[in-house]
């Protein structure tokens, strides 16, 4: 028996209105009059073979002043997926939904750690190094996508608003881990959306608790005394006239979990941009380049004879290291990334 599958769209402080569009689909029509059509579908079923379950997430688009909170309900997964960057596109990965892909973009920052065989097989929507924003409306209608995922402003009214989206049948999604206030606990909180909202709730509770145990073994190898006294750690994200940095966020909370702690953890933001001035006020103990495709030697080399950093203690002791930059915002390779600041910070406890 056939029944028909909608994405109802409702958007907080509106009331919605219910009509019909016979053979074309249905029409959710809101109270300033914007109407929204979806296909018809049979009975749903999960990615995973099972029976598909009503699930409803709500976007936090007040977050980034783009418009008011507001909820969607998926009664079938999604079929075509787009996800900007490769932090976004590795999620898809790594739950095994590249099958519902239909582009993605690698950004800026490449995962230089996490390699997935499905990159080469998803079709790539802009050359490397360009994000999704500089894709024009007709080539992302013309992939016929249900499903986009990307940062706050790739939604915002000079890319893809949502408007834009829900117009052309587009559930937006930007994740809980690009939050300024975001933790891991924001990372396992996407892994369980996308779990419910393509029917895989099994895969990504399996990939949530072996970063959990990931972390958890990081913590036992550091012990306690790490934690009570972490490492003052400047990251070194781009910049010349003064230095984008990460402070709070996810960042943040992955620094720590690796024994340190920004030294511009007081900035109430994920990542800010301080003075040089600034940077060599705070005396960092070691310094954290962030590699975005596989530039980690010209920063280093520009940090070494750059006025203001050559003469930190951190240069001069030689306590320069690395972590991939995609990861380092909250991606499937944020936990690993996290052994890898420790194992580099504190070299003697990870012997043997």
């Amino acid at each position: 028996m056939k029944k028909k599958a909608l994405i109802v769209i409702t958007i907080m402080a509106m009331v919605f209105v219910f009509s019909g569009c016979g053979k074309d689909g249905n029409t959710v029509t809101g109270s300033k009059g914007d109407s929204y059509t979806v296909e018809d579908g049979n009975v749903a079923v999960g990615t995973d073979g099972g029976e598909y379950e009503p699930y409803t997430i709500t976007l936090n688009l007040e977050r980034s002043g783009i418009g008011q909170n507001m909820e969607e309900t998926f009664t079938s997964p999604p079929k075509a997926v787009i996800a900007d960057g490769d932090q976004m596109a590795d999620f898809f990965f790594d739950l095994g939904l590249e099958d519902r892909m239909v582009g993605f973009t690698r950004g800026a920052c490449w995962s230089t750690v996490s390699q997935y065989p499905a990159r080469e097989k998803v079709k790539k929507l802009t050359k490397d190094g360009v994000n999704l924003r500089k894709a024009s409306k007709e080539a992302i209608i013309s992939t016929g996508c249900d499903f986009m995922m990307g940062w706050d402003s790739l939604f915002s009214d000079e890319n893809f608003s949502v408007k834009f989206c829900l117009d052309n049948n587009i559930i937006p999604y930007f994740p809980y881990c690009c939050s300024d206030s975001a933790t891991f606990e924001d990372i396992f909180k996407d892994y369980e959306v996308l779990g419910n909202v393509f029917g895989v709730q099994k895969v990504a509770e399996q990939r949530v608790k072996a970063m959990k145990d990931k972390l958890e073994e990081v913590k036992k190898t550091l012990g306690k005394e790490v934690y009570k006294k972490p490492l003052k750690v400047f990251v070194y994200d781009s910049g010349d006239e003064g230095p984008f940095t990460a402070c709070q966020g996810v960042p943040g909370d992955m620094i720590k979990r690796a024994g340190g702690i920004s030294v511009f953890d007081d900035i109430k933001k994920g990542w800010a941009t301080p003075s040089w001035e600034e940077v060599v006020a705070r005396d960092p103990d070691v310094i954290l380049i962030l590699d975005y495709n596989y530039d980690t030697d010209a920063k280093m080399e520009f940090l070494k004879t750059n006025e203001f950093t050559s003469k930190l203690r951190a240069v001069k002791e030689g306590r320069i290291y690395s972590a991939c930059a995609a990861d380092m915002q909250g991606s499937a390779g944020s936990a690993g990334t996290v052994e890898i600041m420790a194992k580099q910070f504190y070299p003697e406890k990870f012997k043997g």
